[in-house]
């Protein structure tokens, strides 16, 4: 009986150890919204050049991250697809254009857009031009300061 309360006090004491953090702290305003100049902000945020290499009058600006609303054009598990939906997407719009892989799918998300409002706008323009399962989802999103 001992040993089975000493295992039951172990596991307990290992789950408390182990915890993940709290709702509040991640939460927290100051993990939420960050400032960041642009080379601090890609090396962070992305693993790619080309969401910023378009436009040189960017270089010296300070980017905030944010909550907002982007468009997801697709959601696939086959990363050619998503690579393909991207290009097209590039090719046809002068908005960032983003792959996200969130195990097993890569999400191919568009623009940065602080109310959903504009998003909505957006998607229906999107779905005219031929994206008929774009949608728009709540995402942190950058703005330009």
């Amino acid at each position: 009986m001992k040993r089975y309360l000493l295992t039951i006090a172990m596991i307990l004491i290992s789950a408390m150890l182990f915890s993940q953090t709290t709702q509040q702290e991640f939460l927290h305003p100051s993990k939420v919204r960050k400032n960041y100049k642009l080379k601090e902000f890609k090396t962070i945020l992305f693993s790619d050049d080309e969401v910023f290499k378009t436009d040189p009058s960017h270089m010296n600006k300070e980017y905030i991250e944010s909550s907002g609303y982007r468009i997801q054009l697709i959601s696939t598990q086959k990363l050619n697809e998503a690579i393909a939906i991207k290009a097209q997407a590039d090719s046809l719009y002068s908005m960032p254009v983003y792959v996200d892989f969130e195990p097993p799918n890569y999400k191919v998300r568009i623009g940065n857009y602080i109310t959903n409002e504009e998003a909505l706008v957006m998607q229906t323009a999107m779905k005219n031009q031929g994206f008929k399962f774009a949608w728009v989802v709540p995402s942190k999103i950058v703005i330009i300061k």
